[in-house]
């Protein structure tokens, strides 16, 4: 025996080291790999059948090299450095492809009899430094896998990196049943490399996952989760050079015009904008496709004596220049503009940024199919001080409880002139002029439409609120006293806060009268998982008027109904019913509302645990409003990350596509912001998941419960889109907050589960049609591009 030299080579986070032996030697042969100072490395032995060649498959490792030692009927030893095994892989690429092809990932065509590791999600924790990494670990019997662990560089196992692992599940491959456990870890982001280690009592090697940094970067780049990720990626920086190119070389007779075209006012307060910035501001609206607008710039700077020159030179007469005395600061600069206008609508434009082409031309064409739509804004990105955009804010339609947070809106705000002149900018809220508008506004019309295009470019400077909020932090606490005037107009017991992200706020309700809350959990044998339920429930919930209903379901066990009569004489607001017919999850829960007494309804699976002990007075003080029809919770997987913050309606570019719904911000980190912070703040979804939901019983009634067509799957789904049918809200509380212990990285249904799982996409598909066509409201269509 010994080492085929010419077939050394490496793969993803592995090296592969072949090795002669003769047919004799294959029912004998041991290996031991260890490091040059000794540590025990982990591998993963493979044969070919056609010639007598082994390979050896390693992870890639920080330290010097490796001690080889194969046994049979003869024995070797040897010593390879990494060093020597990247160089050597590199000529074989060259000179030997097809040795080295032949072992190149060996160990996913070598599958049977071995355990795999196979990464699914990979994804970044930015504010703890962390990576988080998800998978599943796959051993050919339920009792294979022996042991997990995670080693350094140097092969040393490192006993403070905790591997989370679910349940195993059984699988088909090929014919053949094998066994898939999830896993989750947490690695330290930067250049150390690790080793996720599984491993058995096979002679044949362990399962590994090499971490080493290149590794890590490639799962990171090819398996983090979808949403929203094409606004970081450096394809926007190239795709908007394009379209900038292309647009200008476009004359406005190129495009159709449109009819009965409004007019639009643009507003734009002037102080010590710089020559430059100027400039490109009055070129953007010069040069607009729609030609129907007047520009207002109102100079507050009358002593600048440089900008006052600029504004001789203009020449289009559809610019007037309003003059003040003084700077009279930014809402009567504006309401100075506003008192000039003679449009049909408003447009709110700052002085150093500027438009896309497109811009007034998309608000004219909504205008004119839409002639009651009052007012009107678009997606944005940045305007770096290369002259690059950036960083796309793709916003969602209008979306009151998100409004209530952060002025998501912001550009390019265009609202009908009677509401304007009516309303118009208050001095005490300076700083947060446009949000205390924007709440005000909304309290008059919910007619807001969003022309979902990047049409609006913010311009990042030293003095702009695009670099950093904290130049004009004294905003904060004006929009907070504007939300809270707007609460109290509202008449909603709710104190409006602040937060530690600069102009992201947060409402608190009060619960008004303490009605009764009927918790509904179905149930089937899972004492445990039952148990940590109930008890966490009745042991951290601050709310106390409430009863759990739970809703025995077809249970086996003796210890099941032991514990039936346990957990009732311990808790007086506690009672089990009996359903007597077959599983079917709408049906079983319509069956236990039924059974309750209390005015809202919260429906929980019985895996959950609850987290924070005001999580039920928060679910409450939003399902209080009569606006709302539906609350859902932020649920976590129990390795600290998202299994639910919210569910998403995915857009179909053609009936090929099968679409959602599907998780937002799955698998990233409890505390991650998410995009647009969206993943940690209070906002209006198109639905939530019943894990863990609560309704009025009114609204409940209403809507004659859940679809009990909808046996398994989608039931909560659709629950919601028909509360929205109803103009009802459905929201999703960030601050509710528990653990569900359902595994995360679930493997896909198969046989007749996943027949009735398409069965039942398909109902929902029917019924729900124009979400899959049009997109959901609240995210938009680049959230999963």
């Amino acid at each position: 025996m010994g080492i085929y030299y010419r077939g050394i080579c490496r793969g993803f986070g592995a090296a592969y080291i072949p090795f002669k032996l003769k047919q004799s030697d294959k029912e004998f042969v041991s290996v031991n790999v260890a490091t040059d100072a000794g540590a025990s490395v982990p591998f993963s032995l493979h044969y070919h059948q056609d010639v007598e060649i082994a390979a050896i498959a390693v992870p890639l490792l920080s330290c010097k090299g490796l001690r080889i030692s194969v046994a049979g009927a003869d024995k070797f030893d040897t010593s390879l450095s990494f060093g020597a095994i990247k160089w050597i892989s590199r000529l074989n690429y060259k000179i030997n492809p097809s040795s080295t092809s032949r072992f190149r990932n060996i160990e996913s065509d070598s599958y049977f009899g071995k355990i795999h590791i196979r990464c699914n999600v990979a994804v970044e924790a930015f504010e703890k430094n962390e990576i988080i990494l998800k998978g599943v670990i796959c051993s050919p019997k339920i009792d294979s896998l022996k042991r997990v662990y995670v080693t350094d560089g140097d092969s040393e196992v490192l006993e403070n990196y905790p591997v989370y692992l679910g349940k195993p599940s059984q699988i088909k491959y090929h014919g053949f049943y094998r066994y898939e456990s999830s896993f989750s870890l947490r690695i330290p982001k930067g250049d150390k490399t690790f080793c996720l280690v599984a491993s058995g009592d096979d002679l044949q090697g362990s399962g590994f996952l090499s971490l080493d940094p290149a590794a890590v970067k490639y799962m990171l780049d090819s398996r983090s989760p979808a949403f929203y990720k094409s606004a970081y990626i450096d394809t926007y920086v190239h795709l908007a050079r394009m379209r900038k190119r292309s647009l200008s070389f476009l004359r406005s007779q190129d495009v159709p015009t449109i009819q009965k075209g409004v007019k639009f006012s643009i507003i734009v307060p002037l102080f010590n904008t710089p020559v430059s910035f100027f400039w490109d501001m009055v070129n953007s609206v010069e040069e607009q496709v729609y030609e129907n607008w007047e520009l207002i710039l109102v100079n507050a700077s009358p002593n600048n004596a440089a900008l006052s020159a600029e504004l001789v030179r203009l020449s289009d007469s559809r610019i007037k220049v309003v003059t003040l005395t003084e700077n009279k600061g930014i809402a009567e600069n504006t309401n100075g503009g506003i008192e000039a206008a003679s449009g049909d609508y408003i447009v709110f434009f700052d002085h150093d940024d500027t438009l896309d082409r497109f811009a007034l031309y998309r608000y004219a064409e909504q205008i004119s199919a839409h002639f009651d739509t009052d007012a009107l804004y678009c997606d944005e990105d940045f305007l770096n001080e290369a002259g690059d955009y950036v960083d796309p804010h793709y916003k969602c339609d209008f979306n009151l409880d998100l409004l209530r947070v952060h002025n998501y809106i912001t550009h390019l705000l265009c609202v009908r002139s009677t509401l304007v002149k009516e309303l118009m900018l208050r001095k005490a809220f300076d700083g947060a002029q446009d949000y205390d508008f924007l709440l005000r506004l909304s309290e008059r019309t919910h007619s807001f439409f969003h022309v979902r295009e990047v049409l609006y470019h913010w311009r990042i400077s030293d003095s702009s609120t695009a670099k950093s909020a904290g130049n004009k932090n004294y905003a904060d606490e004006a929009g907070r006293r504007a939300l809270q005037e707007h609460l109290d107009r509202c008449g909603l017991n709710a104190s409006a806060e602040l937060t530690d992200t600069p102009c992201f706020y947060h409402v608190s309700y009060a619960i008004n009268d303490e009605p009764l809350v009927s918790i509904v959990i179905p149930n089937k044998d899972s004492v445990e998982v039952l148990r940590r339920c109930i008890e966490s429930i009745e042991g951290k919930t601050s709310y106390s008027n409430y009863e759990i209903l739970i809703i025995e379901n077809n249970s086996v066990e003796k210890e099941t109904f032991e514990y039936y009569d346990s957990v009732c004489a311990a808790f007086e607001n506690v009672r089990v019913v009996t359903w007597e017919g077959p599983f079917n999850y709408s049906a079983i829960n319509n069956y236990g509302v039924g059974m309750t007494k209390g005015e809202y309804l919260l429906f929980l699976n019985n895996d959950t645990e609850v987290i924070e002990p005001n999580w039920l007075s928060s679910m409450l003080g939003f399902c209080q409003r009569d606006d709302v029809g539906a609350v859902g919770a932020k649920l976590l997987y129990p390795d600290n990350t998202v299994q639910h913050a919210g569910v998403l309606m995915i857009y179909c570019n053609s009936e090929n596509e099968m679409g959602g719904p599907i998780h937002v911000f799955n698998n990233i980190d409890r505390d991650d912001p998410g995009y647009m912070r969206r993943a940690v703040i209070s906002q209006d979804l198109s639905a939530v998941t019943a894990a863990c939901m609560m309704t009025k019983r009114s609204m409940f009634d209403q809507l004659d419960g859940f679809n009990e067509s909808f046996e398994v799957a989608f039931n909560d789904v659709d629950y919601c889109l028909r509360v929205r049918s109803l103009d009802r809200l459905v929201v999703f509380d960030a601050d509710a907050l528990l653990y569900h212990y359902e595994s995360f990285s679930r493997g896909y249904e198969t046989g007749a589960k996943k027949a009735r799982f398409m069965r039942e996409q398909g109902k929902l598909r029917t019924a729900w049609a124009d979400y899959y066509v049009n997109g959901d409201p609240y995210h938009c269509p680049m959230s999963t591009r």
